[in-house]
């Protein structure tokens, strides 16, 4: 049933036998109970999942290689690099060793350790190749190889054997009726045309990985691509500063004395921005773009940054604009943000005037301010049905 993709389906069967044959039959239990953290998983259930490997490593099954992939999941890399690593080193059996060695394959990469991935995806290729009937592999197999090397090739930098690779794991995983695995193909497919520059193909692949995922329940395959897409969105707050004319300033104090200044204002608003937890996103012709988790950061990071150039000898004035919202990565690699809340702190900081901080409602929305602020006032915004209510920051 899992492999059909009914996950919820799957693991109601799995908890069932569970139930019934645990004062029994501990080893049958002990696999039910990994197969019952393989699916809470995929359906990035992650506390119920550890909960089920946990139980199965108690009625005696190794549960590996999902629990290293979980701990990939989380995020906690070395936790999964150590984890692959000692469940590789007590099997010797090929075919035990091949239902670990795909799993050793992505997380190595996660680790930036290519040489370790592609030994293991040689061995991978070296165990399916003493497994062929009347010469040819067997289609499972043949897709467990592709989408290796398909991962490998992506992370070098070979985009066209990448494609190559990932269509074969793609065709294969289709021939024997794995969703799952179909639609994860397609996911790094889609990846591979993108950085081949083929943004229509790479669409269409994400977009049927994405209705797979959907249907399967897997959430946490869903908003990946879902990012891929453009289309996960997350709250962030965002700050943009702008310096007031700078042109003028360009013509009043020449070529050489405006790189100086401009120079020293780049690393005084990068310093602040960094020093209040946030990141630095682009430069924006004469100002900054920033993220932060929360609204706090960015409005300390908007008042040092004032603070900072108002104590130089010669700084221009700087406009700043925060708000908090709604908002979506727009590449593929995570590192710039687009959608409404992204439009609305722009529309706000050039709304600002010169030396000002000028804050949407939202973003002091449950937080409080350790500084003084003005009294609201109404902002129409270009390109806004409706106006927002914005405070300044009595900064000094």
């Amino acid at each position: 049933m899992r492999l059909r993709a009914d996950l919820l389906g799957a693991e109601k069967q799995a908890v069932a036998a569970c139930e019934e044959l645990h004062d029994f039959e501990r080893s049958i239990t002990a696999g039910g109970y990994y197969e019952i953290g393989e699916i809470r998983r995929r359906l990035g259930d992650f506390a119920a999942a550890d909960e089920a490997y946990r139980t199965a490593n108690e009625l005696g099954r190794e549960p590996q290689p999902g629990l290293a992939l979980l701990r990939l999941a989380e995020g906690k890399i070395d936790s999964a690099v150590a984890g692959i690593n000692r469940a590789l080193a007590d099997v010797q059996d090929p075919l035990s060793r091949l239902r670990r060695l795909p799993a050793q394959i992505e997380i190595a990469i996660a680790a930036a350790d290519l040489k370790t991935a592609r030994a293991a995806a040689e061995m991978v290729e070296q165990i399916v190749d003493a497994y062929k009937i009347g010469g040819s592999r067997a289609p499972a197999f043949d897709a467990t190889v592709h989408v290796t090397f398909g991962r490998i090739k992506l992370a070098e930098g070979d985009v066209e054997g990448a494609i190559r690779c990932l269509q074969r794991a793609r065709d294969g995983s289709q021939q024997v009726g794995a969703p799952y695995e179909t639609a994860h193909a397609r996911m790094l497919l889609g990846i591979a045309f993108r950085r081949r520059g083929d943004e229509h193909a790479a669409t269409g692949e994400l977009e049927a990985a994405l209705a797979t995922f959907e249907r399967l329940g897997a959430k946490l395959d869903e908003e990946r691509v879902k990012e891929l897409l453009g289309r996960l969105v997350t709250r962030r707050t965002f700050l943009f500063t702008d310096i007031v004319d700078s042109t003028r300033l360009l013509e009043t104090l020449g070529d050489e004395k405006w790189k100086k200044l401009l120079a020293r204002h780049n690393q005084l608003v990068r310093e602040r921005i960094v020093e209040s937890g946030g990141e630095v996103i682009k430069q924006t012709g004469d100002g900054f773009f920033a993220s932060f988790d929360n609204p706090k950061g960015a409005i300390e990071a908007a008042v040092a940054i004032q603070r900072a150039l108002d104590a130089e000898i010669v700084a221009p004035d700087v406009r700043i604009g925060v708000h908090t919202g709604g908002a979506f990565h727009t590449d593929a690699e995570f590192t710039d943000y687009g959608g409404q809340g992204v439009h609305t702190a722009s529309r706000i900081g050039a709304a600002a005037e010169p030396a000002e901080i000028l804050l949407s409602r939202e973003t002091l929305d449950g937080i409080g301010s350790a500084y003084r602020l003005s009294e609201p006032r109404v902002l129409a915004l270009k390109g806004f049905e409706q106006p927002i209510d914005v405070v300044s920051v009595h900064w000094r």
